[in-house]
């Protein structure tokens, strides 16, 4: 139907009741933030920095960067995922 010129059109849809509002889907509940015992940390980043040292050639005089670069892999892949051992390519 047709509305002359110069008026509107009044909105006669109701607000929604309190009934109707409740069975809306709620937004997803943010993840709890990932907890690790202070050991297994340990344990994770001494094993991490050990295969560093492997991988050096057993090289001594490096073990606290070993320590360091072990810490922030743990930490990463704890936060990320496991970092993929080769990079990823990408296309030009």
């Amino acid at each position: 139907m047709a509305t002359p010129k110069g008026t509107r059109k009044r909105n006669t849809a109701k607000p929604p009741t309190l009934q109707q509002t409740k069975h809306r889907a709620s937004p997803p509940a943010p993840t709890p933030p990932l907890t690790i015992r202070d050991e297994e940390l340990y344990e994770r980043v001494a094993q991490q920095a050990y295969q560093l040292y492997q991988e050096r050639g057993e090289e001594h005089g490096r073990d606290l960067a070993d320590w360091f670069a072990a810490e922030r892999l743990v930490k990463a892949a704890l936060l990320h995922g496991p970092v993929p051992e080769e990079p990823l390519e990408v296309e030009r």
